[in-house]
């Protein structure tokens, strides 16, 4: 027997006891009946839909109470027009807490700008008594839901909850986190000029139930980050969380996952990881290294990371021990010794590797970008090797090289 059938086994028998009358406690578990009955935000299934659409087609309008139920689903199905579904929302009779259900499961689970939804929307805000007891909280909150400011509403009340579980909770939708609306409603939360730090918060709850969200994480990365660049608050968290849910925007399979988000959040995104690993290696190189010229490398590189567009850092395992503060992923080093790394970058249509304890950068053609980046093993011999330019510091021009480098970058680059 399913729930559905228990719950009216327990009324027909509280109805039969006149719970009101007879037994007390009755009234207790009549509203403990009306508090587990809401219903979750499924779709009836294929199999009921389909008749159901091709009756109302067909011009019958007999419908039984599970049909009217039903029938705010067929609105958004592309037979059904503006005209069916005004005529639709007319047939629910709304004293009745599964009719108004069925319109209000439609309503937030296929939630558009479309003029359906709007019909939709403007039905439920209309509504002001609800004889429901399960959905008087959501009815409460109308403005949130139904309103003309619904979407500025709900920003607004996931600040003062903080929280996108104890706000859902509070107004009794509980079960809809993957409804159409509420993950509207977040999309638009994002761009919203509100508190960063409120919106961090309401990210880790998000990324605590990635499988729920993953969906609309492209569109909260895309407003987020630019949030985080133009207000400078976050950004490591930013970089972590974006980092592990969408991959590599710059190669691999993982920049697909970056298809959906703006050019400018992306170019944002790789600057942020390009400068990251550009902090990784030179923190394995003070570690590792007693030479001060290292200070001038960084110094030197940095200046070009504005124009530097991807980068991969290669490890031997000695040496990712130096690295495990950072998020980002990393390449092996074979045939390397001791704490040896190497940064590989890309400059325009050249790249370039620069070696931690070797003295030497090494320049290739754009040909070696697949080989290189993204690459989770390399051996150390094979980047020695089909360059086409290569500069020493540990020789007595070690104060020369940044000039003939800069000078070489600035004729190919």
């Amino acid at each position: 027997m399913s729930l559905r059938d228990s719950i009216k086994d327990l009324r027909r028998v509280a109805k039969n006891l006149d719970a009101a009358n007879f037994n007390p406690q009755m009234n207790a578990l009549e509203e403990f009946l009306n508090g587990i009955e809401v219903d979750k935000p499924v779709e009836p299934p294929a199999d009921v839909l389909k008749p159901l659409l091709e009756k109302f087609l067909r011009g019958e309008r007999d419908f039984s109470s599970r049909e009217i139920r039903a029938l705010p689903f067929i609105i958004y199905d592309k037979q059904i027009t503006s005209h069916n579904t005004a005529e639709i929302l007319r047939m629910p009779d709304f004293s009745k807490s599964s009719h108004l259900r069925g319109v209000l499961n439609a309503y937030l689970s296929n939630y558009d700008d479309s003029n359906k939804t709007e019909l939709l929307r403007q039905k439920l805000y209309g509504l002001r008594e609800v004889d429901s007891v399960s959905l008087k909280k959501t009815f409460a909150a109308r403005d949130k839901l139904f309103g003309n400011e619904r979407f500025t509403n709900m920003a607004k009340f996931f600040v003062q909850t903080s929280s996108v579980n104890k706000a859902l909770e509070a107004i009794g939708l509980s079960n809809y986190k993957a409804s159409n609306f509420i993950q509207t409603s977040l999309k638009i939360f994002f761009r919203s000029n509100l508190s960063p730090a409120a919106q961090f918060e309401i990210l880790g709850e998000l990324d605590k139930e990635f499988d729920i969200y993953q969906n609309i994480f492209p569109a909260v990365a895309d407003a987020l980050i630019q949030t985080v660049y133009r207000t400078g608050f976050g950004k490591t968290k930013c970089i972590e969380i974006f980092y592990r849910r969408l991959g590599d925007p710059r190669f691999g399979k993982s920049r697909f996952n970056w298809n959906s988000v703006s050019q400018k959040s992306k170019d944002i995104f790789c600057h942020w990881l390009s400068e990251e690993d550009l902090e990784t290696f030179f923190n394995i190189v003070a570690q590792t290294s007693n030479d001060k010229q290292w200070s001038y490398r960084e110094k030197f590189w940095r200046a070009y990371l504005p124009d530097i567009t991807n980068t991969w850092i290669f490890l031997t395992g000695n040496a990712k021990q130096f690295a495990a503060q950072s998020k980002l992923s990393h390449g092996t080093l074979t045939n390397g010794g001791g704490n040896q790394a190497v940064f590989v970058f890309q400059i325009g249509e050249y790249i370039f590797s620069e070696w931690s304890n070797i003295g030497k950068v090494r320049a290739y053609d754009s040909s070696w970008q697949e080989i290189f980046f993204g690459r989770r093993e390399i051996s150390g011999i094979f980047i020695r090797e089909n360059f086409i330019a290569e500069w020493i510091h540990s020789s007595p021009q070690t104060n020369y090289w940044q000039h003939e480098v800069g000078n070489w970058i600035a004729a190919n680059c």
